[in-house]
């Protein structure tokens, strides 16, 4: 943020003779601007006295006010140091202040009359300003103008709040402005923080890096109760630029703003400490600091002390260097001796070279060793990775060979179901044509017997017809007819009895039907109900199960899994890498409803252990017999290697997203093993089916598992990569889990599966009551059947009883006469009755070869479907059998697998050994060819000469040369680098103190010629001070003088009112009014200012003391002395309003109330 140049302001206040700006030094430590000061000393003119003050006179109390004052001299204090002696010279260039203000009177007249209208600067303006809870004002905002401002208001209303804060905000100390202690006790009681903000033009060819800041800057100053404090300078739109103080400070000291000089902002106590009770030693230092006087003479006071350091440290310094030359000279001489030694140590060099190339020589066939191994171990490598390659196409070939075998295990199974249909088919068909040809056997029994018993018949009816033609003879009467009519009634119900017994007797078979499927259906409801029993008391099982397991990991695993679990911790000294296991206790379920699904997916792999070398797996293996487990652990050997898992789209859930594995083994050696990533989850059959088959194959899916009502779970997959594969997975329902998952909520998720279970035991049950209610039913309407058939049977006896009770009273009434006819009736019924009886026993007969024909085929086909049944199943066992051998077989190929990619580690492990080794020793032969070659260019060695025998060689020379060294007392390169030492140490004395004393001559030579520079500076600007002083008293036709006093360190002024008075020597301040002492200051005040350069001036409640009069003289004169100083901004405060003496208002005069 340092400006690249310094800003140039045009001085308009430039006189022939004396040109004075203001004065400061680089050797100050304030950031202030370089002085400008041109001084043009050809005056030869000298004063023979000069006007002195004595302090008792100006500190005298007097109440009368025209006592006159008499000159007095008195002795000056003598200088006390050096310093002092040369700055002030005897005073010497003090001896010619008439001449001077003379000089200083033309000049003065001169600026008057070229002087032109008064215009504002294009930069170091301050354009306004803004505090916030700063003081007792919440927000005060101020726009001032580039010149003449008078700030105007009452008590409190926050015109010295406007001086504080730019003293404060442009890098001001709090003490300066005698408004409190520190920043914080400015701070508006009941707020904790204050912003002050100040915005000043920055405009012109003398811009502070327009670029940055444009055509204004802010300048903001932030400060809180708890002593935090901070500035930012702004661009002018607002941008932040920096937060340094350094960069604050740069502006300040580019554009000249001494707000810490107590002569650019008079606040209010210094103001009327200056104009009422000022003793002339206080004017004084308010003079020296204001036209930095003050600071000039520390800064060249520091700067003598400087030259005189230099100086004593030059004297101290002399014998050093004659040490140095005698050391020079001896070291010298200790060289010249031990130069004799050249031709041992030149040997010793030969000699040494050619030690150092024989090294390289040794580390060449060194490095030629390593290489070979190094070639070995590679072609190792390639040749175990060539290995590999064919393990990696045997596991290749054993897994397709293996989904092969699954994939055709799933089709065995899937045609062995419909034949498991075909036989029951059968099996019904043929048990209905066994029941067929029993029922028919029976009708065939019984018929046979009707026909026996008919023919039995026949034969007794042709004996009576026989019988009783011969007894024939007459005829009946009239009474046997009736009985003949009410005979063939009785017949008649007789045949209607036994029809109504026929149709109750074939109605009963349909009964028994109804029954027999009534029952069957009870069964059916039983069943049903004993299931959902048997599967409530299974949750309930796994419900006390999880319970009674919840602090048991190993309840799944076998009995002994603890007792192998104690054995390798408290043998893990004996493997490489401590065994991974069991598998399911570094697997957490994220979802149970999943649990028994993934438990029978995954099976024995989660009882399974994982090592990471051939070893370990061996010495695990014999763990695991000697504690007996005989269920089968698989002890798999994973790697370190990363995988990337091909998985499908984020939305759906597959096995390895619905679990968390806390080892990187065990997750890469399940989706290795089983394809975790790719096997999704969907609680739905219907979405699984159609997600699986109803549209494009799904990315990255091997295959998917769907929930069931039963102990299974579906699959869906493919067979050959396209075919449909559904299968099932039995699940174990009453074996505690394996994996580790939350087990509350485990038990909420049978619970409320349990809870689902209730409403379908109930439904079993009620379906259960109206089965046997069905049955009752039908048990009823049998028995009632019976009972009816009884009554009918009944019935049919009365009626036959009847017709025999009719046919005894007919042959009775007739003893011969019908009976023949009746005979042959009954001979022609019972005939009819053989014939149908025959008949029906050959349709029966007939009947009967076909029902046992059609057995006979339904018994050929049901043996034919369980021959077809057998072959199936013993199909499916084979291919079970391959399924199991290739498993084996795949787990074999990927454990050799997996055992050749550790072997590749190792060996890539020896190849990296050897290449380290082999690159150690190229570095080392880099190393020694390098030092080598620092020693000298290649050389040969001499062929029977080894690196041993050239360093035994070495060692004699170097001890003969040690020992002549001994005597001399140091190595010859320690004496030659002794000897440039210390040749070098001369001449870098030399050339220092050389340096030195040119620069003590630069430095005093400055040094006088700013002496010389300040004492013109302090000569020119005393009389310029002195003749603006008498010109502004002029303004009121006051006749006065100024006298300052550099010798006793006083100034202070003498006044006269009044111009009629004739004596030359004036009034005290102390006896003036109080308006005219407070003109009479503020004259001293604007001739002050006059001899300043600041571009800011500031003067708080100049006129608190002065009359209506004297306040309308003051702020014209101010106004006027403004005008002259052109481009210099003004910031009068007031608590009066302005009166005449600002009544004529102009541009450049602002007023602000």
């Amino acid at each position: 943020m340092s400006p690249i140049h310094k800003r140039s302001r045009p001085d308009v206040e430039d006189d022939e003779d004396i040109i004075v700006t203001h004065a400061s030094s680089s050797l100050r430590q304030e950031n202030h601007k370089k002085v400008r000061l041109s001084v043009y000393s050809n005056s030869t003119h000298k004063s023979k006295t000069a006007r002195q003050r004595s302090p008792s006179t100006s500190s005298s109390d007097s109440d009368d006010e025209d006592e006159v004052v008499p000159d007095a001299e008195g002795d000056a204090p003598m200088p006390c140091t050096q310093y002092e002696i040369d700055r002030d010279a005897g005073w010497r260039h003090l001896e010619h202040a008439a001449e001077d203000d003379r000089r200083a009177t033309q000049a003065l007249m001169k600026r008057a009359k070229r002087l032109g209208d008064n215009r504002p600067s294009d930069n170091s303006i301050v354009e306004e300003i803004t505090c916030v809870n700063f003081m007792c004002h919440e927000r005060l905002h101020v726009e001032l103008g580039p010149l003449i401002n008078f700030v105007v208001g009452h008590n409190g209303s926050g015109k010295s709040a406007v001086l504080t804060a730019i003293t404060l905000c442009l890098g001001g100390k709090v003490s300066s402005t005698n408004r409190g202690a520190s920043m914080k006790s400015l701070i508006k009681t009941g707020t904790d923080q204050a912003v002050l903000i100040i915005r000043m033009k920055n405009e012109g060819r003398d811009a502070y890096q327009p670029d940055v800041f444009g055509r204004s800057f802010i300048i903001e100053r932030h400060f809180t109760r708890g002593g935090g404090s901070g500035y930012k300078l702004k661009s002018d739109s607002g941008r932040t630029i920096s937060t340094k103080r350094g960069d604050i400070d740069d502006i300040i000291e580019y554009y000249q703003l001494q707000v810490d000089n107590p002569m650019t902002v008079l606040n209010q106590d210094a103001a009327k400490a200056f104009i009422q009770n000022s003793t002339p030693a206080q004017k004084y230092k308010f003079f020296v600091e204001g036209v930095q006087l003050e600071a000039l003479d520390n800064d060249y006071r520091l700067l003598s002390e400087i030259c005189d350091q230099i100086n004593e440290k030059l004297q101290d310094t002399v014998g050093d260097l004659e040490t140095l030359k005698d050391n020079w000279k001896k070291a010298r001489e200790r060289a010249k001796i031990a130069r004799e030694h050249d031709g041992l140590r030149a040997k010793a060099k030969h000699i040494r070279k050619e030690f150092a190339w024989a090294q390289v020589e040794d580390r060449e066939r060194d490095l030629a060793a390593k290489e070979t191994d190094l070639k070995a171990a590679k072609d190792n490598v390639l040749a175990q990775e060539m290995k590999a390659a064919e393990k990696g196409e045997a596991f290749d070939h054993a897994e397709q060979q293996l989904e092969r075998w699954q994939e055709q295990e799933t089709q065995t199974q899937e045609e062995l179901l419909p034949i498991n249909k075909e036989e029951e088919t059968a099996r019904a068909a043929h048990d209905a044509a066994k029941k067929g040809v029993e029922k028919i056997r029976a009708e065939r029994n019984e018929i046979k017997l009707t026909v026996h018993d008919t023919d039995k018949k026949v034969i007794g009816y042709e004996a009576d017809v026989a019988a009783e033609i011969g007894l024939l003879q007459a005829a009946s009467d009239g009474a046997q007819a009736l009985k003949i009519a009410e005979m063939e009634t009785a017949k008649v119900a007789v045949t209607e009895a036994k029809a109504a017994l026929n149709q109750h007797s074939d109605a009963s078979p349909r009964l028994e039907e109804d029954r027999k499927q009534a029952f069957t259906e009870l069964t059916h409801k039983e069943s049903l109900l004993q299931l959902r029993q048997n599967d409530i008391k299974s949750v309930q099982g796994r419900i006390e199960g999880l319970r009674r397991n919840r602090g048991d990991p190993m309840a799944g695993h076998d009995p002994k899994m603890p007792q192998l679990l104690r054995m390798i911790n408290s043998n893990t000294h004996k493997f490489h890498e401590k065994p991974i296991g069991p598998l399911g206790t570094h697997i957490k379920l994220l979802k149970p409803i999943w649990g028994l699904t993934i438990e029978a997916v995954l099976g024995g792999f989660l009882s399974s252990f994982i090592v990471t070398s051939p070893s370990d797996q061996r010495t695990l293996a014999a763990m695991v017999h000697s504690t007996g487990i005989k269920s089968g652990i698989s002890i798999m050997i994973g790697n370190h290697h990363p995988i990337t898992p091909q998985e499908p789209e984020e939305h759906f859930d597959t096995i390895l997203r619905v679990l968390e594995i806390d080892n990187e083994l065990v997750k890469r050696q399940l989706i290795i093993g089983c394809a975790i990533e790719q096997i999704v989850l969907i609680e739905n059959r219907q979405e699984a089916y159609h997600m699986m088959y109803k549209g494009p194959k799904p990315r990255n899916v091997k295959g998917s598992y769907a929930t069931m009502d039963t102990d299974a779970s579906i699959k869906y997959g493919w067979t050959g990569g396209k075919n449909q594969d559904v299968g099932y997975t039995k699940l174990n329902k009453d074996r505690p889990a394996r994996m580790k998952s939350d087990v509350d909520h485990q038990i909420a998720h049978q619970q409320s599966i349990l809870t689902g279970m209730e409403p379908e035991k109930e439904a079993a049950q009620n379906h259960l009551q109206e089965a046997r209610l069905a049955l009752r039913k039908c048990d009823q309407i049998i028995a009632w059947h019976k009972k009816n058939y009884q009554s009918l049977k009944i019935n049919l006896q009365r009626a036959e009883t009847r017709v025999e009770t009719l046919d005894q009273e007919i042959e009775q009434s007739r003893p011969e006469d019908g009976k023949l006819e009746g005979l042959k009736s009954n001979l022609a019924e019972a005939k009819q009755d053989l014939s149908i009886a025959q008949e029906a026993y050959g349709s029966v007969v007939l009947e009967l070869e076909r029902v046992n024909a059609t057995a006979t085929d339904r018994k050929r086909d049901l043996d034919a479907v369980k021959l077809r049944l057998l072959d199936q199943e013993q199909k499916l066992e084979k291919i079970q059998n391959k399924v199991r051998n290739g498993t084996q077989v795949r787990t074999i190929a990927l454990r050799e697998k997996n055992l050749n990619i550790e072997i590749i580690k190792d060996v890539e492990a020896a190849a990296a050994r050897a290449e380290k080794k082999r690159d150690h020793y190229a570095a080392q032969l880099a190393e020694h060819i390098e030092g080598a070659s620092q020693i000298c260019p290649r050389i040969p060695v001499p062929e029977n000469m080894t690196s041993n025998s050239l360093e035994a060689q070495y060692a004699a020379l170097k001890k003969q040369i040690s020992l002549s060294e001994r005597k001399q007392g140091a190595t010859d390169d320690e004496v030659f680098a002794a000897e440039k030492q210390a040749e070098a140490d001369l001449i870098a004395a030399k050339s220092q103190r050389e340096q030195h004393e040119d620069l003590a001559a630069l430095l005093r030579r400055s040094y006088k010629q700013r002496m010389v520079m300040f004492r013109r500076f302090q000569r020119y600007i005393s009389a310029r001070s002195r003749m603006n002083f008498q010109y502004f008293l002029s303004s009121r036709a006051f006749r006065g003088k100024l006298m300052i006093d550099h010798k006793t360190k006083l100034l202070d002024v003498d006044v006269e009112p009044d111009e009629t008075t004739k004596s030359s020597k004036g009034r005290k301040a102390k006896t003036l009014s109080g308006g005219e002492k407070s003109f009479s200051s503020i004259c001293l005040l604007l001739a002050l200012w006059e001899a300043m350069g600041a571009p800011m001036r500031c003067l708080d409640e100049y006129d608190v003391f002065m009359d209506d009069v004297n306040r309308d003289i003051s702020t014209e004169m101010l106004i006027s002395a403004a005008r002259k100083a052109t481009g210099r901004q003004f910031i009068l405060i007031t608590p009066k309003a302005l009166g005449s003496g600002a009544a004529n208002k102009a541009a450049d005069v602002k007023i602000i109330k």
